[in-house]
């Protein structure tokens, strides 16, 4: 964590603090939906926080949906999202750009990580494999950031990745026309979701902002070849869908 970004995280209550850090064991996959999360009294042991602390943490969670305490059993991850299935091959990122909304893409990290649970999951692999990590922010005509891009291949079938130039050309038109994957399929889903602190920092937002999440598996034929995660500012878009 670079340094300004721990003082701000620093600042925030205590039970922020520890509602972002929960928060991050639900939405990485370590802790899945259904599971009774430890007690009060164990939190409080392991972050070394007060009972109450650990209380309005978990309170906070509540009431977004991430958590419900069952009386006398325990509190228990939820799973409040819908899977919309859409008659036709869509990228939400691309659509932005068709729109012009997005007019440029900076790509902030390239690195090799171990994948948490959750990526590894949707890119069908074991979890801590290495695999290849790019952060980047798809950006308005201004240069003012409208979506922070997370995406993730398995590094052994796609080594070459870390060696791609993005200055040029795009990253999918750069596997297509260098390397012939061509992302033909995919399947999106969406959901509300409440802002991380550095997802602020990177929009140029207040805390507490809500917005947009897609979680995007993106194939070439039947080849998986990429997971990301996309999230954006919620008073950006609106969607119209039109049925029949």
């Amino acid at each position: 964590m670079k340094a300004e970004k721990k003082e701000y995280y620093e600042k925030l209550p205590l039970y922020c603090q520890l509602a972002e850090t929960i928060e991050k064991k639900i939405d990485s996959g370590e802790w899945n939906v259904g599971t009774c999360i430890p007690s009060e009294r164990e939190l409080s042991s392991i972050y070394n926080m007060s009972r109450i602390t650990v209380r309005k943490a978990i309170d906070e969670l509540e009431r977004k949906g991430k958590l419900e305490k069952v009386q006398g059993k325990g509190t228990y991850v939820l799973n409040h999202q819908i899977v919309q299935n859409l008659n036709a091959v869509y990228s939400f990122s691309k659509e932005m750009e068709k729109q012009g909304k997005i007019t440029s893409t900076k790509l902030i990290e390239r690195s090799i990580i171990p994948a948490d649970a959750r990526v590894a999951r949707n890119l069908k692999i074991e979890a801590g494999s290495p695999v290849i990590y790019l952060k980047r922010l798809r950006c308005d005509e201004s240069g003012q950031a409208i979506m922070v891009e997370k995406t993730y291949f398995d590094k052994d079938k796609y080594p070459y990745v870390l060696e791609m130039d993005f200055d040029k050309d795009g990253l999918y038109k750069t596997l297509e026309e260098k390397y012939g994957l061509k992302i033909d399929k995919a399947t999106e889903r969406f959901k509300a979701c409440e802002l991380t602190l550095s997802e602020c920092q990177l929009l140029d937002c207040p805390i507490r902002q809500y917005g947009l999440l897609v979680r995007r598996i993106s194939y070439s034929g039947n080849q998986l070849v990429c997971y990301s995660s996309i999230v954006s500012k919620g008073d950006i878009f609106e969607f119209t869908v039109s049925l029949g």
